[in-house]
């Protein structure tokens, strides 16, 4: 079986990493009026959408043993990347 360990300790770090890197955005954003606080609450609830889906993920591949870990591995990647993908966007338009 392979050692998934090291592998989520590795996203839930990412997941934290993002987590700051999203407060610092939330804290730009602050006082740039109405639309941008609109704006704002979008990304930070499709953020919040893939993040929960993430740790889903995280879950899942900790659950799981054998043959599917890769699978579940290549999903939580592909999620991790989604989330990343979220936040990009708000950094874009807020930094």
């Amino acid at each position: 079986m392979t050692n998934v360990d090291p592998y989520i300790t590795m996203i839930k770090a990412k997941i934290e990493e993002l987590d700051a890197e999203l407060n610092v955005i939330k804290a730009k954003a602050k006082g740039r009026g109405a639309e941008a606080e609109i704006q704002l609450d979008e990304i930070v609830s499709d953020y919040a959408g893939k993040r929960d889906e993430m740790e889903r993920k995280v879950r899942a591949l900790q659950a799981s043993g054998g043959s599917a870990m890769e699978d579940m591995k290549e999903g939580a990647g592909r999620a991790l990347d989604e989330l990343t993908a979220a936040l990009e966007k708000a950094k874009s338009r807020f930094s």
